[in-house]
C-alpha cells in the first residue's frame, strides 16, 4: 500500500478494529471482514494491492479522486503494475517510439491518461481491478454521478456545512509526525487552506509558505504584485512566506529534468526548497476551481433550464448590455453548440504553430470535458473524464517521493466533491462574487484583501516566467539540428521551427514571441525526456 488513510477516526469508531493498526494492516483486516467493497468506506489518497494467493486472485486498488498513481499491464498470467508510471512503460518498451499523445500535453489537450507505451493502462481513479485466471476486472466502486440534487438544501445549512467539511478535511490531511508547509499565492484556495494548515500546526515554530512567484525586485509593468497580497497573507495566519530564487541560471536545469517534473518546473523548484527547509509535507488548494470554488460554469444553464429568470437577472444584470451579451455567448450559447470562444481557438492555434498539420487538432473528447459543460453537475463529473487532476497529483506524487515529500489535498476530499454535487445553483447565485463559495466561507479565516481578490492571476509570476523562457529559448536555438534526429520528436515541423527562428534571429520577426520561445523550451524538455528514457532502457537504470 502507497499513501494514507485519513477517516481512521470515523472506522475506529464503527468497527472493533483496534486503533494503534498500522493503515496496511487497517486495509487487510477490512479486506478480510468484508471483501473488497470495504474500499467504499475509506476516505484517503492510497493505492492498494491485495494478494490470495491460494483463490490465484489479486486486487488493485486506487483512490477516489486519483491523487496516488497506479499503472497495471498484464504479460501472460502476470499482473505488473507500479505508482512509477514512466518506469514500467520503460521496462516494456521494446525500441518502438513512445507515444506522441503523451508527449503533446503542452501543445494541445490530449488524452491525459495516456502514458508512453500504449500497452501501459492508467488504473482510473475511483476503480478496482480484479486480477484471476479469468482475466482482469475492473470495477468502478465510487460513483459521484449518483449523488442526488439536495433540493430543498438551504444557503446557511450549505455554508455551515461546507465550512465544517473544508476544515475537517486539512485536520485529517495533518500528521504531527511530518515537518508541514503549504503553497501560498494571492489566490482564495491557498488562501484558506494555508491558514487552516497553520492553526493544526501551531506547535510547530517555522511554518514554511511556499510561493511560486519570485523574490526580489522586478520592473514588470503589471495591474497589481501578487506578492503584497502573500505577505499580507501569511502575516495574518503566522505563516513564514517564502519565495523562488531561481534564477536564469537554474532554470535550464528544470528544464532538464522533465523525467521527473513533467514540465511542473515551477513544483520542482518549489519542492527543492522545502526539501532544504527540511519540510517533508506540502498542503496545497489545488482542485478548488473544479469543485467548491467553481466559478460560472453551467450554472447560468441551471438556471435557465430551471426557469430561474429572476435569478438569472439578478446574476446576469441587463444594464451593460454588451456585457450580459459577452456572458451569455460564452457561458450559454457556446457550451450548448459546443463552440469556442475566438481567443480560445487562437490559443489552440498558437500552441500548435510548429507542430506537423496532422499533429495539431486536440483532442475532441478532452474539449469537450473541458469546455463544452451543459450543466454545472456535469461540468464537475467531466472533471474525471478529462483527467487533468489525477496527472497533476499524480506527476508530483513521483516528483514527491524521489525528494521525500507528501503532498495534502484537503480540497479534494471526496466529502467536498459529492457534497457540492448536491448543491443547486441557485445557491451559488447569493452575493456577486465570482467564485462565491469559498469567499464566504474563509470569512474570519483569510485577509479581506485575500477574500476578496478575484483575480486568479499572478501578474508577477507570468511575467517573470516570461524572462526565464525567453532567456532559456535563446540558449538552445542552436540545438533544433541535434532534436531533428530524434525519432520520438517526429510530430514538430522542423522546417518551420527554423525558419521562425532564423527570422528571430535576423531581428524580422517580434523580440517577444512567446509562442516561439515556450515551444523551444518544452521541445528541449521533451528531447531530454526521451534521451532518459532511453539510456535507462539499455541501462536498466531505475
Amino acid at each position: 500500500m502507497s499513501g494514507s488513510v485519513y477517516n481512521r477516526t470515523e472506522l475506529d469508531r464503527n468497527t472493533d478494529i483496534p486503533g494503534q493498526l498500522a493503515d496496511p494492516q487497517l486495509v487487510a483486516d477490512l479486506f478480510l471482514r468484508e471483501g473488497h467493497g470495504f474500499v467504499e468506506k475509506l476516505n484517503g489518497d492510497f493505492a492498494i494491492f491485495i494478494l490470495k494467493p491460494d483463490e490465484k486472485q489479486a486486487f488493485l486498488i486506487r483512490d477516489h479522486l486519483g491523487i496516488c498513481p497506479v499503472a497495471w499491464v498484464t504479460e501472460g498470467k502476470t499482473l505488473l503494475f507500479s505508482s512509477d508510471i514512466t518506469s514500467l512503460a520503460r521496462y516494456f518498451s521494446d525500441g518502438r517510439n513512445i507515444d506522441s499523445e503523451f508527449l503533446l500535453g503542452y501543445f494541445k489537450y490530449t488524452d491525459y491518461r495516456k502514458t508512453p507505451d500504449e500497452r501501459i493502462r492508467k488504473l482510473l481513479p475511483g476503480h478496482i481491478l480484479h486480477f484471476s485466471e479469468r482475466g482482469i476486472e475492473l470495477k468502478k466502486y465510487w460513483e459521484p454521478e449518483k449523488v442526488r440534487l439536495e433540493r430543498e438544501m438551504s444557503y446557511d445549512s450549505m455554508l455551515h456545512d461546507l465550512k465544517a467539511l473544508v476544515t475537517d478535511a486539512v485536520r485529517i490531511r495533518s500528521d504531527d509526525r511530518y515537518t508541514a508547509g503549504a503553497h501560498v499565492s494571492s489566490g482564495i484556495d491557498s488562501g484558506i487552506v494555508s491558514a487552516l494548515a497553520r492553526k493544526e500546526y501551531s506547535l510547530q515554530s517555522h511554518f514554511c509558505g511556499l510561493s511560486w512567484s519570485p523574490a526580489g525586485d522586478f520592473d514588470f509593468r503589471v495591474k497589481y504584485d501578487e506578492r503584497e497580497l502573500v505577505l499580507i497573507s501569511c502575516e495574518n495566519a503566522g505563516i513564514r512566506p517564502l519565495f523562488s530564487e531561481m534564477g536564469e541560471d537554474e532554470f535550464p536545469k528544470y528544464i532538464s529534468a522533465f523525467y521527473h517534473n513533467r514540465g511542473y518546473f515551477s513544483e520542482d523548484e518549489t519542492s527543492d526548497r522545502a526539501v532544504a527547509l527540511g519540510v517533508n509535507l506540502i498542503f496545497s488548494g489545488f482542485g478548488g476551481d473544479e469543485f467548491i470554488s467553481t466559478g460560472h460554469s453551467g450554472i447560468d444553464l441551471d438556471l435557465l433550464r430551471g426557469l430561474r429568470f429572476r435569478t438569472f437577472f439578478r446574476k446576469n444584470s441587463i444594464k451593460s448590455p454588451k456585457k450580459f451579451i459577452r456572458h451569455f455567448l460564452f457561458f450559454v450559447v457556446n457550451p450548448l453548440l459546443g463552440i469556442l470562444d475566438r481567443r480560445t481557438r487562437r490559443a489552440f492555434r498558437d500552441d500548435a504553430t510548429y507542430l506537423k498539420k496532422s499533429y495539431r487538432k486536440s483532442n475532441r473528447e478532452a474539449l469537450r470535458n473541458f469546455y463544452f459543460h451543459k450543466s454545472r453537475r456535469r461540468m464537475h463529473l467531466n472533471v474525471f473524464d478529462f483527467y487533468n487532476i489525477p496527472e497533476r497529483c499524480e506527476s508530483w506524487h513521483i516528483m514527491g517521493f524521489r525528494k521525500g515529500i507528501l503532498y495534502r489535498y484537503p480540497l479534494l476530499d471526496k466529502r467536498i466533491v459529492e457534497y457540492m454535487l448536491s448543491v443547486p445553483s441557485e445557491l451559488l447565485c447569493r452575493t456577486g462574487h465570482f467564485r462565491p463559495l469559498l469567499r464566504e466561507i474563509s470569512k474570519g479565516i483569510v485577509t479581506e484583501e485575500v477574500r476578496l481578490n478575484e483575480s486568479k492571476n499572478d501578474p508577477v509570476y507570468w511575467s517573470w516566467m516570461d524572462g526565464l523562457f525567453k532567456s532559456a529559448a535563446i540558449r538552445v536555438m542552436d540545438e533544433i539540428n541535434i532534436w531533428r534526429g530524434n525519432t520520438d520528436l517526429d510530430f514538430v515541423d522542423f522546417g518551420l521551427l527554423s525558419d521562425a527562428v532564423a527570422a528571430y534571429r535576423s531581428k524580422s520577426a517580434p523580440d517577444d514571441d512567446m509562442v516561439l520561445f515556450r515551444t523551444l523550451v518544452y521541445l528541449k524538455s521533451i528531447h531530454e525526456f526521451t534521451g532518459v528514457y532511453r539510456r535507462q532502457i539499455t541501462t536498466g537504470a531505475a
